[in-house]
């Protein structure tokens, strides 16, 4: 049974290293692959969006100075393009040409003198291609700044759909992979840009920044062709060394995102400690082996043992009797419990008067007190074990006294109990210790709150209402202001208001005071809601409609709270709706003691696919973090109320949550 038993546990030692190994190696490629999959997926919209705002500066540009681009042949001063894009850091010069070739306009400073680019590849392209659409240059040396740039550049067409001229923008390199520039990258963690044509535009390797690479034919390029968004473990084109790669399309501008990981530097952890857990494997084995041996040489010594030990229980039962300052004895053929002189006298009792009985231990610990000695005795008896219990006792005198007690059960050497030998002791000053120790704990950590909060709102109040003071004189002081700039002015102040109070409820929370919910006006909560949303996209102006129950205008809830859950719902219906014909309602029903609040607009819904909304990090937004609604259902539900979502589909999406109704 011996060898049976240790051979069991040997096996189940080395099947779980084994299974442990495989899970850990599996978890450490899947969470390799997933963290690559949002790099890439950041990368995307990081470069998508820098690529926009070049987009849209180059429209500004050819619209603005479209009439540059018809002037008459020959030579011409090159004009200087000063506007918000040409000052933006992001761009070392953005310039326009015309359909013969010539720099009309430049934001470099110094301007260059004529040029004519009418030879240049990229410039014929543009001649030939009708596509207006953005073209991403390789990386090629600039002809009127110093260094290597990528050209982004769109052409133009006049009225009639002739050739007009180009309009670029150009960028270095590393402002594609810039936002990474603070990422902890490690030296073997590399992620691209490469154009459909085989050409690197922007490489980051660690910190090692490059462009222009060759990977016409490679691996990376065949991969992509193959799954334009996709993940594969391959080899590196460059330094051969085996990643895990996601990478994504960005067709609009004929672009992919890469992001690679080495399998290497994920596994060598997991290698690390798969020798540790062999190691650990390999000592279990020896000392199983050892302790199967041991137990059976044993096994012989083990009546041998067993009077040792009987005899070490006496010895020690014996010890512990005389060692302490007070001890007592419980007599199990009398039912006696008698104290001995010392604790006769801790107990203002005098010396011999030691013999106790059950009512002296009702006036000393009270009933319960004489319970619990009893259920210790009787524990003492039935299971052979040592007892220990606390005690008050109010001694004669009326002092408290705080006593703490051991039982330690007393047996024949037949085994059968003979009573009990306990001790007593006066604890009283470790209690009181204890007990200041927790009040010093408690009130340092309320002073300390309480300055940071003091600290917190002295430190933040004053700018606020110096802003608020400033807002309202240049309201009083300034001529009569149009409607619209006397509106956003009022907004400002109702926002610097809004801090304010946000401040104050900080404060709450970290004071003695009660804050939570109280009787609040529902219309008045949508109201204000509905006007921050409105104040931050005027285009909604009208678009949101009110048709609130009279019945139940009044629900407990945080005034705040309330209003931040509306913002958060009002602001995704309008995000979710077409632009010219948006429609949201915000509607109130009485549903017994609870009042129904929907939220409905006439957008496109939620993809099928998104999972549950109301979960932290899940968004149907492309650039949404999955915060807003996961924090409105901590509020609601917080409030005592619960929201989710009625309906959805192509026509629209319907949120309701109910809120307690105030007058019930």
């Amino acid at each position: 049974m011996i060898g049976g038993t240790a051979a069991l546990v040997i096996a189940a030692v080395w099947i779980f290293v084994v299974n442990q190994i495989g899970f850990e190696r599996r978890e450490a490629i899947e969470s390799a692959i997933r963290q690559n999959v949002n790099q890439v997926i950041a990368l995307d919209h990081y470069v998508s969006r820098t690529l926009e705002t070049a987009d849209i500066a180059i429209n500004f540009v050819g619209t603005q100075y479209a009439g540059l681009l018809n002037g008459k042949a020959g030579p011409r001063p090159v004009a200087t393009i000063d506007n918000f894009a040409s000052r933006s850091l992001a761009f070392s010069g953005i310039n326009l040409i015309d359909a013969r070739g010539n720099l009309v306009a430049t934001s470099v400073v110094p301007r260059p003198g004529p040029i004519n680019v009418a030879d240049t590849p990229l410039f014929q392209q543009h001649r030939r291609d009708p596509d207006t659409r953005l073209w991403v240059s390789p990386p090629m040396r600039s002809h009127f700044l110093q260094g290597w740039f990528v050209l982004l550049s769109r052409r133009l067409d006049n009225p009639d759909g002739s050739f007009a001229g180009v309009a670029g923008v150009q960028i270095r390199p590393s402002l594609l992979t810039n936002f990474l520039r603070d990422a902890a990258l490690r030296e073997t963690d590399l992620v691209s840009i490469i154009g459909f044509d085989g050409i690197t535009r922007a490489r980051r390797e660690g910190s090692i920044e490059s462009f222009g690479q060759d990977l016409r034919g490679r691996l990376v390029m065949r991969m992509q062709a193959a799954h334009p968004n996709g993940t594969y473990l391959g080899p590196s084109s460059l330094d051969q060394l085996v990643r895990y790669f996601s990478h994504r399309r960005l067709p609009d501008y004929k672009l992919f995102v890469t992001s690679g990981v080495s399998r290497e530097t994920i596994l060598r952890p997991v290698r690390f400690r798969a020798r540790s857990y062999i190691a650990s494997a390999t000592v279990i084995t020896l000392m199983t082996m050892l302790a199967a041996w041991l137990l059976l040489r044993d096994i012989k010594r083990r009546n041998l043992r067993e009077a040792e030990m009987q005899s070490a229980n006496d010895r020690l039962s014996e010890a512990q009797r005389v060692a302490q300052i007070g001890d007592w004895r419980f007599d199990s053929a009398s039912g006696e419990i008698l104290w001995s002189d010392a604790l006769c006298a801790m107990y203002e009792r005098a010396a011999g008067d030691g013999r106790i009985d059950k009512a002296d231990l009702a006036r000393l610990y009270g009933d319960g007190g004489r319970d619990t000695i009893g259920n210790a005795l009787d524990r003492a008896r039935t299971t052979g074990e040592r007892q220990e219990c606390e005690l008050v006792a109010r001694l004669p005198s009326g002092q408290v006294s705080h006593r703490h007690i051991v039982a330690v059960p007393r047996f024949d050497r037949a085994g059968h109990f003979i009573g009990v030998h306990g001790t007593d002791q006066d604890i009283s000053p470790r209690k009181l210790l204890e007990s200041l120790q927790e009040q010093v704990t408690h009130l340092s950590r309320l002073d300390a709150m309480s300055a940071v909060a003091s600290t917190l709102a002295h430190e933040l109040n004053q700018p606020l209402a110096a802003a608020s003071n400033y807002l309202s004189g240049a309201i009083r002081v300034a001529p009569p202001a149009p409607p619209l700039l006397a509106e956003a002015l009022n907004a400002a102040g109702d926002q610097i208001r809004y801090a304010g109070e946000i401040i104050r409820r900080a404060r709450e929370t970290l004071s003695r005071r009660r804050a939570g919910v109280e009787a609040t006006s529902l219309p008045t909560a949508v109201a204000r809601a509905t006007e921050l949303v409105e104040g931050a996209n005027p285009a909604l102006a009208g678009a949101i409609a009110r048709a609130l129950s009279a019945d139940c205008d009044l629900v407990l809830a945080d005034r705040v709270h309330l209003q931040q859950v509306l913002v958060n719902l009002l602001r995704n219906a309008w995000e979710a709706c077409p632009g010219d014909s948006t429609r949201i309602t915000v509607t109130s029903v009485c549903a017994g003691d609870q009042v129904e609040v929907s939220v409905a607009d006439n957008g496109s819904g939620i993809p099928e696919d998104t999972g549950n909304v109301f979960s932290p990090l899940i968004s149907s937004k492309t650039e949404g973090l999955g915060l807003g609604l996961s924090i409105s259902r901590t509020l609601i539900e917080a409030m005592g109320g619960r929201i989710w979502v009625a309906e959805t589909g192509p026509t629209g999406t319907v949120v309701r949550f109910t809120l307690p109704r105030a007058d019930r």
